[in-house]
Parts: structure tokens; C-alpha cells; sequence
């Protein structure tokens, strides 16, 4: 279970339900949680409030704090190559940008600038968005288009703009995301044509808290002989991407730790039964390909530490057998 740990059981699917059933779930649990009441600072338990504050206060104590706030406001443009087998050659050369875990703070609008002067300029066929615009659980979601909007605002984007909804998010982010020009695929996608080749990309719910993704219907309508692309929220469905057929995955939530030490790497990945090799950056997984985005935001604390904040324009190579990662 999830964030919400029993409460949501009572409102559980089955396996074979339909999207609108999942749908039906993730509204529930919004409800129950009165995720769109409060303050953006709330957290689910005073447990992980108590957790939060003893941390910030140790930061400050030791002088740190101040240090980490700068290291989440220098967020960079990362440029990677995907080596892909089998790629189709009309892919050969496709740029996604991708982007996460945004955590937009109505307190924070600054944010968005630092994050739009890193962006400004950078041209992709794809933008893809793989969940959290919100920083909290809980509060309104009235600046978030706006400061998405900043982002976006000196970004060229050939093919169109795709997102999927994270943990953090409420689904009236839904219908506002489409209203700005970004499809939202909920355990959803559809086929784009490159050239001669068919790019599908599916997109499902968030599979952490919500526990509402379904890989079977965001690949349900998929041509056969489609390249199939998988967005999700979390790692946590790489493994059963990998069974229906994903070439490429594209997942954020960790943060990459967000807290790094040296030698050590993070002390959470806070992805259940992800593997290890699939919690940041590029990976691969069988014969499946796959990108974990460390973010751009952070979340319950404003800090970063030896995990700088990015975004990450992906160059598709196509490669002969046993010439990848």
C-alpha cells in the first residue's frame, strides 16, 4: 500500500478493470483525503511531520540549510544519449525532453523563472511530463499552470506535449494540463507518425499512492508494430512494462534521492520493488530501454545535496545488437 495505507482498500479495483474504474478510485481517495483543502505544507501524518521539521532543524543547526536551498534553485539541462537496438531508423535522432517532479510552490514563484532560463531555447519532437506538479498533498492547484506555463514558455516542441499525473497531483490537473495544450494520458496513449515509423505512447496513473495504473490499457490499442513508449510516475512498473511489449520507459518520483552522499549514493529511493539500476537516470532492463528524471523540484524539504535538479533532452541513437548501455 501506498500513502494511504488502508482506508484505501475500501476502494480498490480489480485487475481487469476498466480505466474508469481506476479513475473512479484515484477521485475517492482525493476525496476522502480532501487533497484539494489545506495548505500546501500539510503533510499525511504528524509522524513524517515531526520527521521533516527534526531534519530542517538539524540543517540549520549545522549550517547546511542555506546550502542546500541554492542547490535546489540551480536546476540544468542534461543532454543524453539513448543507444536504442532495434530502433526504427525514422527514430534515429528523436529528442524527448524530459521532464518531473516539478513541485510548483505557490510561496516559490521564482521557481519557474530559474527553471525557464534553463529551458529557454531548447527544441525537442517530444515533451514529455511524467508527474508532480504539485509541491504538497494537499491545497489548491491554481498556480500551477501558470508557472508551468513559464517553464514552457521558451521551449520549441515539434510533436506535441504528453503528460501523466504523480502522487502529488489531483485530477483537476487533469482537464487544465489539456486545456493549455498538453495531452494527459490516464492508463491511456495514443499513436504519433514519425516518417514511416508509428510512435506509441501510453501513459498510466500514478502507480505509488494512488495505486491507479493500469499498463494493460495504455497499451491496450497499441499497433504491433509500433515503437512503445511507457510513462509513468514511479519505476515501480518497469517490470510489467517490460511484459507488454515497452521498448522505452520514462518514469521520475525519486528525485535520484534528492539527498546524495558520497560513497553511499541515497538513503531512499522511495519506489517499491523497483530495481536498483532503474532509480535514476538511463537504464535498461531485459530488452527494455528506460529514463528515471531526478526532477526539477523537491518535495517535503527545499533542499538538494550531491543531486542537482534537472531536466533532460534524450537523443534516440539506434545501435546494432550488444552496442548499448
Amino acid at each position: 500500500m501506498g500513502k494511504f495505507s488502508t482506508q484505501a482498500a475500501a476502494v480498490l479495483v480489480q485487475d481487469d478493470a476498466t480505466p474508469e474504474a481506476f479513475w473512479r478510485k484515484r477521485l475517492e481517495l482525493e476525496r476522502r483525503y480532501r487533497m484539494t483543502e489545506g495548505d500546501e505544507d500539510d503533510f499525511h501524518s504528524a509522524r513524517k511531520a515531526w520527521w521533516v521539521r527534526a531534519i530542517k532543524t538539524t540543517l540549520r543547526l549545522s549550517g547546511l540549510y542555506a546550502r542546500g536551498r541554492r542547490n535546489a534553485m540551480r536546476p540544468v539541462l542534461k543532454h543524453v544519449a539513448l543507444p536504442i537496438e532495434r530502433l526504427p531508423e525514422a527514430l534515429d535522432g528523436l529528442r524527448i525532453l524530459h521532464l518531473s517532479d516539478f513541485h510548483f510552490r505557490q510561496r516559490a514563484p521564482q521557481f519557474a523563472e530559474t527553471a525557464a532560463a534553463c529551458l529557454d531555447g531548447a527544441a525537442a519532437d517530444l515533451c514529455v511530463m511524467t508527474g508532480d506538479f504539485r509541491f504538497g498533498y494537499f491545497g489548491p492547484s491554481d498556480h500551477v499552470l501558470e508557472q508551468l506555463a513559464t517553464v514552457l514558455r521558451g521551449v520549441s516542441i515539434r510533436e506535441g506535449n504528453y503528460a501523466v499525473l504523480g502522487n502529488h497531483d489531483v485530477s483537476v490537473l487533469r482537464d487544465s494540463l489539456e486545456d493549455m495544450g498538453v495531452r494527459v494520458l490516464v492508463n491511456a496513449g495514443e499513436a504519433v507518425a514519425v516518417g514511416d515509423a508509428t510512435l506509441w505512447i501510453g501513459g498510466v496513473d500514478d502507480p505509488h499512492d494512488f495505486e491507479c495504473a493500469s499498463v494493460p490499457h495504455a497499451m491496450r490499442h497499441a499497433p504491433n508494430d509500433a515503437f512503445r513508449i511507457l510513462l509513468a510516475h514511479t519505476p515501480e512498473v518497469v517490470y510489467e512494462a517490460r511484459a507488454h511489449g515497452v521498448a522505452l520507459c520514462l518514469c521520475g518520483h525519486t528525485h535520484g534521492g534528492q539527498v546524495r552522499f558520497p560513497f553511499i549514493g541515497a538513503i531512499e529511493s522511495n519506489a517499491r520493488g523497483a530495481p536498483r539500476q532503474c532509480l535514476m537516470g538511463p537504464w535498461r532492463l531485459g530488452e527494455m530501454f528506460g529514463h528515471t528524471s531526478i526532477g526539477l523540484g523537491t518535495t517535503d524539504l527545499p533542499v538538494r545535496y550531491n543531486c542537482p535538479p534537472e531536466a533532460t533532452l534524450l537523443t534516440l541513437r539506434r545501435v546494432e545488437s550488444g552496442d548499448t548501455l
